[in-house]
């Protein structure tokens, strides 16, 4: 007996010699998990037992057990389809439709577009609808979708937009012209004569050498001229009014220049009038009559304007500015506020615009194409919109002239009214760019280029433009959170895996798509799994059958791409584990030569 308990022990000490050196040679394999062997006691039976004398009959390996803590990290690997699993579960693979589990996360796409291992395994999960919406609970080869994703043509804008309701209205009065009546409500006009000049006599004296010179030449009387006053009225409000006066057509004050004199008048709540004018010469004289000094006569001499020797009037004093004159009046509050105009719409003026928002749209080709919406303020809680397409107007890309709206306000600021014109349709505050022709440039090196379709189409529904979150404020002008629909063809540039273990395809549009996603697998009993080659196990009565489910559901762990899982192996422990078996081997060795003295000193006392 004492020779085949040595022997067991020799055999378990190279068991243990075994597990440690298998766990030393696979200290760099990915995903594996090292094993101990676990040993138990052997005694000798009996029918009627071994009783409480009984001696030891050795050792046997009871067990090979797995430790399956998580192994080393080896992160960012570069590689989108190395996945490492960040706590419990084993990645799914099938050859040719059996299942093995692994930890080991290096994968590779094959000829096919298969997602698989090293060994050619597929890695298992979930597909995706045409929507790339996870059809979950019904397990799938995991492939990459290579396909070009198609062009979509654009069907709609979102946007926030804050127009700000403190900027002034680009709608203005039309500039002061007296040859054009438009540009004024009322004119006054009257004749009125400067005081002419008296005689100057001539006045002659002697110089030192005492001879005559004339110190005062004379000059002849000159009569009383006559002059036409002219007075402008413009009412610009309700009980506001400029007036121009001009006398000849010259500055009353400054003849050199066309340019009038400039005044304005205001009706207080009594009634009576207030002027303030561009130069203190006006002084008010009653509630309807206004006097005019320092008025510079004034006359031509070779086609220039010149002051002449004559007094300011007659009388020697200042002019009277009448208010009325032939049953005329100049401040009559039932005239209509002269009307103020808009700039005309210049997409290369951006005096005529207020601001100016350009979104991307695409057509049925993926041909991208720059919308630009313009914003007029033309009056208080009153917008224009304007509509241009690549420059061009949206149903006829022949013509620049844009598409418009009308917009108004509520006192709140929210949105009141939108009234839409010539290809602009409006329901529920959203506005649609109907008839759109995608056009593209002829002869875009020369000046006169011309646009014509470039055989896409526009969305038949054409593009709603949503302006519920239309807002004036007082704030500046802005826009946030623009989105449109559309989109160009794009080719698969790049392939992502979220730690739910979705999987993404990346376009060279920008856009992504779901194309799958990963499943992970759990099991009653981990120590229950056959070891299997190539770094994977297999499921077994003992270990339960798999629970298979997509990464963090319930103690699922998450996925971690461009990452990998190591082996947990502790080399440490292991060489530890070297010298303890050596030491078993050498002690059990010792213990069967000693046997075998013992015997040999029997048999030769025989």
């Amino acid at each position: 007996m004492s020779f085949t308990t040595a022997l067991s022990g020799l055999h378990t000490a190279h068991k243990r010699l075994e597990v440690a050196s298998n766990n030393i040679a696979n200290v760099g394999t990915q995903g594996f998990k090292s094993s101990r062997a676990e040993f138990s006691a052997l005694y000798s039976s009996s029918m009627l037992g071994s009783g409480h004398s009984a001696v030891g009959a050795g050792a046997r390996l009871a067990n090979v057990s797995q430790k399956f803590s998580q192994g080393e990290v080896d992160s960012n690997t570069g590689r989108a389809l190395d996945l490492r699993i960040q706590g419990k579960g084993f990645f799914v693979v099938s050859d040719n439709g059996a299942l093995s589990y692994t930890r080991a996360g290096a994968f590779i796409k094959d000829a096919d577009d298969f997602i698989v291992d090293n060994q050619g395994s597929r890695l298992q999960g979930y597909g995706v609808d045409d929507n790339g919406n996870v059809v979950t609970g019904v397990r799938a080869d995991l492939k990459i979708d290579t396909r070009n994703i198609a062009s979509k043509v654009t069907t709609k804008v979102a946007q926030n937009i804050n127009l700000d309701a403190s900027i002034n209205s680009l709608a203005v009065l039309p500039a002061f012209n007296p040859a054009n009546p438009d540009t004024y409500t009322k004119m006054l006009g009257r004749t009125i004569k400067d005081g002419g000049s008296a005689a100057v006599a001539e006045v002659k004296s002697k110089d030192a050498q005492g001879r005559e010179t004339i110190r005062v030449a004379a000059k002849p009387a000159v009569a009383p001229a006559d002059h036409e006053l002219k007075q402008y009225f413009v009412k610009t409000d309700a009980n506001h009014w400029t007036m121009y006066t001009l006398i000849d057509g010259r500055h009353p004050i400054d003849p050199s220049t066309t340019s009038p004199l400039v005044a304005t008048l205001t009706r207080r709540p009594d009634g009576s009038l207030s002027l303030v004018s561009d130069r203190d010469v006006i002084k008010q004289t009653s509630g309807t009559e206004f006097l005019l000094a320092g008025w510079k006569p004034s006359h031509q001499v070779d086609g220039v304007w010149v002051a002449s020797s004559a007094s300011s009037a007659s009388n020697g004093g200042p002019i009277v500015l009448s208010l009325s004159e032939g049953g005329v009046n100049g401040v009559d509050e039932n005239d209509v506020a002269m009307s103020r105009e808009v700039p005309v719409f210049d997409p290369g003026n951006i005096a005529t615009f207020s601001k100016p928002f350009s979104t991307p749209v695409f057509d049925s080709l993926g041909n991208q194409h720059e919308m630009t919406q313009y914003f007029v303020k033309d009056d208080t809680n009153s917008w224009k919109m304007h509509v241009l397409v690549n420059g061009r107007n949206p149903m006829t890309p022949g013509s620049s002239q844009p598409a418009s709206a009308s917009l108004t306000f509520n006192s709140d600021g929210s949105i009141r009214s939108i009234t839409g014109g010539e290809g602009l349709s409006v329901e529920n505050n959203s506005v649609t760019v109907t008839g759109w022709v995608p056009a593209r440039a002829v002869d875009a090196s020369k000046n006169s280029k011309k646009w014509l379709s470039n055989g896409a189409r526009g969305s038949t529904a054409g593009i709603a433009i949503d302006m519920n979150k239309l807002t004036q404020y007082n704030a500046a002008t802005h826009r946030t959170s623009a989105q449109q629909d559309g989109h160009a063809a794009g080719q698969l540039t790049a392939v992502s895996i979220g730690v739910d273990g979705i999987i993404r395809a990346g376009f060279s549009n920008g856009k992504n798509k779901n194309i799958g996603q990963l499943m992970l697998a759990t099991f009653a009993n981990e120590q229950g799994l056959a070891v299997d080659n190539n770094t994977r196990w297999r499921e077994t009565g003992a270990s339960g059958i798999a629970n298979m489910d997509a990464p963090k559901v319930g103690s699922l762990g998450g996925v971690v791409s461009g990452s990998l899982e190591g082996s947990n192996v502790k080399l440490t422990d292991e060489l530890v584990a070297l010298i303890q078996a050596q030491t078993a081997y050498q002690a059990n060795s010792k213990a069967l030569s000693t046997e075998a003295t013992l015997m040999q000193t029997l048999i030769q006392a025989i």
